[in-house]
């Protein structure tokens, strides 16, 4: 049961912190608004930001500020108070040290530097992160700015490559036109994902009609967007976000999100053949061949039969490029602490005839460059950092299940490395670390209260 001292808002209880917790973000206005600005501008990045730099330009412009107006006192309050967090940041940390005094083949000057900025970023990164988890209606604020900017993005992405470019495409597999001029399809649909399970749970848990509404457009939206950059894992993580809201809450509390989902995959398959005869149609008449088939464009339009498609279509090449990451590691100390966060591409790579640049899977990627007490760690801070979630879903806060699974799905067959701010793909750290870091914060605030109630009743029973 919530806490009967606890508001909801858009599904998420906010208990009343005790007195003197994180007392200065609570008072301090430019301090609060500051950490809001600061997490809402990084979170945009990921969907209108041209690339990295500027997000990582973004963070680094506001958090200055907002530690000389105080928020110094409150950076390390998450470490203090927050076990599951100290037990992240110290495996990163020791990845970090790991990868600098142990060898790490191929590893050069430029990765070392650029390697520890991009960690250390990371761990600034989340306990920031852990500063908005005690603020009063931060979620509120963050879901719908995230939301309503994904939406702009895919909404332009798609009138920009499918109507306004003089070579558009109406039903190319979308790509979000505001990140690179077109970020990969399998980015763009995680992305897009992301936001749509967020925006789901603003809908069911809203209490407003307009506000039903409007989150409902904007899930169907995105949803649909999703689906539209044809990317397996993105509509794998959906489908586990929802079967972690059905594990938590029950058949019966998670049956809307779930129909809403059916009806949207349901609605695609039956329109993707127009989808594709249009798209077909265009390119025809861009490459100047009318004899054009669905088979000859069938890596750039939607296909016929999305089902038969995502079916037929194999493992792009994954497991050999797994293959290729165990067959690297040659000693007993790989398999042990890995060959190190930074070292070289080619250790790896160099048995494919292409270079897949990364290995599209953070569990493979843990293990390659941690080892087995990497992975082990790994899965043991997730497995906790998502059963707490559960326990917060048990109390009616079940955004966090959903996307805690939504991103561990996600991750499996694509992404690079967890202990990095900077990689190729870019998007482990949404979709992973932020909805975890948040419900640890949500947690640990709960069980703060929780525990300053009791105190109190029992002095006051003395």
């Amino acid at each position: 049961m919530s806490d009967p001292n606890s508001t909801s808002a858009a599904g998420l209880t906010w208990a009343p912190l005790e007195p003197g917790y994180v007392e200065h973000v609570a008072e301090n206005q430019p301090t609060r608004a500051l950490l809001l600005i600061n997490v809402c501008g990084f979170l945009m990045g990921y969907y209108a930001m041209p690339n990295q730099w500027f997000q990582i330009g973004w963070l680094a412009c506001l958090t200055l500020p907002w530690l000389l107006l105080g928020g110094m006192q409150q950076l390390f309050t998450g470490l203090t108070q927050d076990v599951w967090l100290r037990c992240v940041i110290g495996l990163i940390s020791v990845m970090v040290i790991r990868s600098s005094m142990f060898d790490s083949p191929g590893m050069g000057i430029r990765d070392l530097w650029v390697g520890w900025m991009s960690s250390g970023l990371l761990i600034c990164l989340m306990m920031v992160l852990w500063q908005v988890g005690t603020v009063g209606r931060a979620f509120r604020i963050i879901s719908t700015t995230l939301a309503t900017t994904a939406a702009l993005a895919a909404f332009g992405s798609m009138a920009i490559f499918y109507v306004l470019d003089e070579r558009a495409v109406f039903g190319l597999r979308l790509t979000n036109w505001f990140v690179y001029g077109g970020w990969n399809s399998v980015c763009t649909g995680m992305t897009f994902g992301f936001a749509a399970v967020w925006a789901i749970n603003r809908w069911c848990h809203a209490t407003k009609r307009l506000e039903k509404v409007c989150f409902l457009s904007v899930a169907i939206f995105l949803i649909w967007a999703t689906l539209l950059s044809m990317s397996r894992g993105a509509l794998l993580a959906l489908v586990a976000g929802h079967v972690g809201l059905i594990f938590s809450r029950g058949w019966r509390l998670s049956l809307r999100p779930v129909l809403l989902l059916v009806a949207c995959i349901g609605c695609f398959q039956i329109l993707a053949p127009q989808i594709s005869k249009m798209g077909v149609r265009d390119l025809s008449e861009h490459l100047s061949r009318p004899k054009l088939t669905e088979e000859m464009v069938s890596d750039g339009v939607i296909a016929s039969n999305p089902a038969k498609r995502l079916i037929m279509r194999g493992d792009s090449h994954r497991f050999s490029i797994y293959a290729a990451g165990f067959n690297s590691m040659t000693t007993p100390s790989d398999w042990l602490i890995g060959k190190g966060l930074w070292s070289s591409n080619d250790r790896w790579s160099c048995s494919l005839p292409w270079n897949p640049e990364h290995l599209h899977s953070v569990f493979v990627d843990t293990l390659v460059r941690g080892g087995v007490l990497a992975l082990a760690s790994f899965f043991v801070v997730l497995v906790w950092g998502l059963f707490r979630s559960w326990l917060l879903a048990q109390q009616g806060e079940d955004v966090w299940m959903m996307l805690g699974c939504f991103g561990v799905a996600g991750l499996i067959f694509d992404g690079d490395s967890a202990f990095s701010l900077l990689s190729v793909p870019r998007f482990e750290t949404l979709i992973l670390w932020v909805p975890l870091v948040f419900a640890s914060a949500r947690y640990t605030t709960r069980n703060r209260e929780l525990k300053t109630v009791a105190s109190a009743q029992v002095s006051a029973s003395l």
